[in-house]
């Protein structure tokens, strides 16, 4: 298994796709590595020291202000990233955040709602003042790839998360498509559990946490963490609370399935 798992880090540091590795495998082979890291020698420190320090079953949480809602014609103006691991723990408190810088006449052609809110929460401005160069497209979505690769080396590993981020990916896959490559192509949408709450449990919905509506994109991941923490703790079951006696006895067959 220590082979393996110094082959895989091998193929990742030769710039190979290994993207069809499974992530639970690689995770064992990180495991029984790491018991023996520090016999190794420093040739190579950094690259291990990234594949230590990779979180189990992490989640990207992106959040986007855009200029619209149009995705043929407004673009993304703010990009924000946080990472939890599987437990929704924050690994980097500060996380990513960036402008994109836009001409004024880019922004004078968003609708009202946005003309409002972008200028009454400071963005705007923001986005106006920042550098063409430092703050390009291509620039932006580097420093992203970057950092999440600090906390997600393996491709394919990690999940996109947030509220509604099904729009904020079809915006990525435009003008941050290898941000989107490196992620999994499956998806949390916390709004999604939220729906569901509503139709199955609609009286607990009444306590769930409120938006501020604050409109930045670092804010509303936040918001979007706090609701999940608190459909986790009120609404989802823990391994510690299902009765796996009675999913097996369910008679379905997907309990007697998934406890193989």
């Amino acid at each position: 298994m220590l082979r393996q798992f110094c082959q895989s880090i091998k193929r990742l540091e030769s710039g190979a796709n290994i993207s069809k590795l499974r992530p639970t495998t690689f995770y064992k082979q990180q495991r029984i590595f790491s018991r023996y890291y520090s016999c190794a020698t420093d040739t190579k420190k950094s690259s291990f020291e990234e594949m230590k320090n990779a979180c189990r079953d992490p989640i990207v949480w992106i959040d986007c202000e855009m200029t619209g809602l149009d995705v043929f014609k407004d673009t993304i103006i703010e990009i924000c990233c946080i990472i939890t691991d599987s437990k929704l723990n924050i690994l980097d408190a500060q996380g990513f955040e960036s402008v994109i810088y836009k001409p004024k006449s880019v922004l004078d052609s968003m609708n009202n709602w946005c003309i409002e809110h972008h200028g009454k929460s400071g963005l705007t401005k923001k986005v106006l003042n920042a550098s063409s160069e430092s703050k390009s497209l291509e620039k932006v979505e580097e420093a992203l790839l970057e950092y999440i690769k600090k906390y997600v080396p393996l491709m394919g590993s990690a999940v996109l998360g947030g509220n509604t981020i099904h729009m904020d990916k079809f915006f990525m896959i435009r003008e941050f498509p290898k941000v989107v490559d490196h992620l999994h192509y499956r998806v949390i949408d916390v709004s999604s559990i939220s729906e569901i709450c509503k139709r199955l449990n609609p009286e607990l919905t009444k306590y769930q946490p409120r938006k501020k509506n604050c409109h930045t994109a670092k804010s509303d991941i936040l918001e979007s963490i706090g609701q999940l923490k608190w459909f986790s703790k009120y609404y989802l079951k823990s391994d510690k609370e299902v009765d796996f006696n009675a999913v097996v006895l369910g008679g379905t067959g997907i309990g007697k399935l998934a406890l193989k």
